[in-house]
């Protein structure tokens, strides 16, 4: 991987596209990724689903399981909410699609559309993606639409709501939340995956790219400490895309809800919404990183009170 040291200049405008993506790869499940998955139902998720099971035992919310880091692949996930409610001929508005290219997953369902909708300018992953979907003759009709999704139009409803990693960025989140009561049909489901929580090692997705032991900087550094910590390790617009999932875009615009795990459920539940299936992923570095040094778990909960 080839790092430059060319300063980081961003703005809306910019096509943030990761191009360099393989499109066919999104409709072939490797091998190796479907023995993981029948490993990790027959046999990992069981086992943690008892190791961990009080792990998480204080948070005031239903968890149906708990598995560590990357326990639940994207193809589990899918398949998870297509046993909640069937996919197939129904049509799926996901929020924050990036550059789309794991819309293609959701084929697999044979959902009757899917409608990309983001804040940041994707246009020439869209235009790959439009183009595969035409030489290919998929029947699934997929809509891309640059724009807030506080200002998406309410008129058209959709069975799914689907997100992956987003809600993490998401500044108001409970506006976002009443948002999709709009958006959602009455008898329909949302779905949402994420990130690192703002909390947690690595929250503002940056921290602890270099060092493990700085991934809680962002909730430990002052202000302008954080921004010439910021300053030195971020890379150029470029290679922040291609190699760092656009980290440097998320802390140069703020984009993190900064909720815990029981806000989130709370805004939830504030908006009529309630969980099928809930899966909490703990992370074993930052287990083993506070579990080693207490001074530094203190001076967490000291500062932020969780």
């Amino acid at each position: 991987m080839k790092i430059t040291n060319k300063k980081f200049h961003f703005k809306l405008k910019n096509d943030v596209s990761n191009i360099d993506n393989i499109i066919n790869k999104s409709f072939k499940i490797i091998l190796r990724d479907k023995l993981r998955d029948l490993y990790d139902a027959f046999l990992r998720r069981k086992y943690y689903q008892l190791f961990l099971k009080n792990f998480f035992i204080s948070q005031n919310y239903n968890i149906n399981l708990v598995l560590p880091s990357k326990g639940f692949s994207q193809l589990a996930r899918k398949k998870k909410l297509n046993e909640i409610s069937k996919i197939k001929n129904k049509d799926i508005i996901c929020l924050g699609c990036g550059n789309g290219y794991d819309l293609l997953d959701w084929l697999k369902f044979k959902p009757k559309s899917i409608t990309g909708v983001d804040i940041l300018n994707y246009s020439k992953s869209w235009k790959q993606i439009k183009n595969y979907l035409n030489k290919n003759k998929i029947q699934t009709k997929i809509t891309f639409i640059q724009k807030d999704i506080l200002k998406i139009d309410n008129s058209r409803k959709f069975d799914f709501i689907v997100s992956d990693a987003v809600f993490e960025h998401l500044k108001d989140f409970h506006k976002i939340v009443k948002k999709c009561n709009h958006l959602l049909k009455s008898n329909g489901v949302m779905y949402a995956s994420y990130g690192p929580l703002w909390y947690n090692l690595g929250g503002d997705h940056f921290s602890s790219r270099n060092n493990i032991k700085e991934g809680f900087n962002h909730l430990l550094l002052k202000k302008n400490e954080y921004l010439n910590f910021f300053k030195k390790n971020v890379s150029n617009l470029t290679d922040e895309i291609k190699f760092h999932g656009s980290a440097g875009i998320f802390v140069k615009e703020n984009l993190f809800s900064k909720l815990t795990g029981t806000e989130y459920m709370e805004i939830y539940s504030k908006n009529n919404f309630y969980s099928k299936y809930t899966v909490v992923e703990y992370c074993p570095d930052a287990f083993q990183l506070v579990h080693k040094d207490n001074t530094l778990k203190k001076k967490i909960i000291k500062n932020y009170k969780i």
